[in-house]
């Protein structure tokens, strides 16, 4: 299955592609931690033992919303996984729902319409990541065709994202001259959180890119750089996004 819409389109909706694959045939147990990034995402796993948050097996074929709290996936043995990172904004025009509803849960696809049934099962039927990533491509843009975006959600979305969160809430209602009122009832709807809670992800995902970078030689380089008050409020906030400190996060991805 081809792509029915052109590339440069389809990168108004997927702001990323992540690929995952461990050729594991011992049934090793496997975690996989994902933080708050501002973005809701389609995701598609083939695992021999399933794939699970807690004791919850997921679906193979599903949307989540909004990372608010940290997420632990798990399975065992071998696994493929592909994500579609998509931009903050899209969820309420690709999907026709409020995105709000599926902050820091997720939806089983299967049961989302009869086109996303049929996209699953291709998905699962096909021979490489390459087709699959062709697969839900083509899905993405045959919803997007039909899905025109709003404009002033796209463009307040990046307004925030491109000052790494550090632009006020009335700064942005002023730039784009709207009430707070229905600014933040818009944001909700298409985001699925609030724009000050966006902005904080925003501020702390660029903070644990620079972490995990090493482009840093104190931690209070990276609380200034990223408009933290001081080292404290960092780790403060760091904290709440992963539930534990930059420095035992660190510790962690050098074992």
């Amino acid at each position: 299955m081809e792509p029915v819409i052109k590339q440069s389109i389809l990168t108004r909706y997927v702001k990323n592609i992540w690929t995952l694959e461990n050729h594991d045939f011992e049934n090793a147990d496997h975690s996989l931690k994902f933080f708050a990034d501002g973005c809701p995402g389609l995701m598609f796993s083939q695992a021999r033992s399933g794939v699970f948050i807690g004791d919850v097996e997921l679906s193979s074929f599903f949307l989540y919303g909004q990372t608010v709290k940290p997420i632990e996936i798990t399975t065992k043995g071998s696994y493929k996984i592909v994500v579609f990172i998509l931009h903050p904004h899209v969820m309420n025009t690709l999907f026709g729902i409020n995105a709000n509803d599926l902050t820091d849960t997720c939806m089983d696809m299967n049961q989302f319409s009869a086109f996303a049934k049929e996209t699953g099962r291709q998905l699962m039927a096909a021979g490489s990541m390459e087709e699959q990533i062709k697969i839900m491509e083509a899905f993405i843009g045959s919803l997007a065709v039909a899905s025109p975006q709003d404009p002033l959600m796209e463009r307040a979305t990046r307004f925030i994202m491109e000052s790494k969160g550090e632009k006020s809430v009335r700064e942005v209602q002023h730039v784009f001259k709207i009430s707070e009122r229905t600014f933040e009832r818009r944001f909700s709807q298409h985001v699925g959180i609030t724009p000050k809670l966006f902005s904080k992800i925003c501020r702390f995902d660029s903070s644990i890119k620079q972490l995990e970078k090493g482009n840093y030689e104190k931690l209070s380089d990276i609380a200034y750089e990223n408009g933290y008050s001081d080292q404290s409020h960092f780790v403060r906030t760091f904290k709440e996004f992963t539930n534990t400190t930059p420095r035992e996060h660190q510790s962690k991805k050098i074992k």
